[in-house]
């Protein structure tokens, strides 16, 4: 079966049917579309730095037994909340040398102007991080901001 056209006004038939839109009728999709990419854009190119914001302090470090456990405090001084934060505990050697680490996940937010207390235990698989003269490095490797 063939569909046909004819034109409501002369009653000729149409052959060809050609069907677009102007240029002034996609200039709605525009504003969607910067809409639609301005979270993309920001979480991409301007993305808050948590260094700047998030400091250690009160970090002490305790043995018991053949496990250690490294307490202290997160403190946020900037004006963003802050979640997702990994703590990770690095041990050196007197020499400077790699020897151990341990991370640990803070499941908690950490508000502006306010701190959060975490605890890492650790079970060292070698005695040299009892050694004297290891150094412990603790630092936060990984955080993140709600950009809006």
């Amino acid at each position: 079966m063939n569909a046909k056209m004819k034109c409501s006004n002369c009653g000729a038939e149409i052959t060809n049917l050609t069907m677009t839109a102007g240029k002034r009728q996609w200039l709605w999709f525009a504003p969607l579309i910067l809409v639609g990419f301005f979270p993309l854009f920001r979480m991409s190119f301007f993305k808050p730095d948590y260094t700047k914001d998030l400091s250690l302090v009160e970090i002490v470090q305790s043995s018991a037994d053949r496990d250690i456990q490294i307490t202290g405090k997160i403190q946020n001084s900037g004006t963003k909340t802050w979640g997702g934060i990994t703590i990770d505990a690095e041990f050196y050697d007197s020499e400077g040398k790699f020897i151990d680490e341990e991370t640990e996940y803070l499941r908690s937010d950490v508000r502006p102007k306010e701190g959060e207390y975490f605890k890492i235990s650790f079970r060292p698989s070698t005695d040299r991080i009892r050694e004297d003269g290891t150094k412990l490095v603790v630092k936060i490797s990984s955080a993140r901001a709600d950009v809006f």
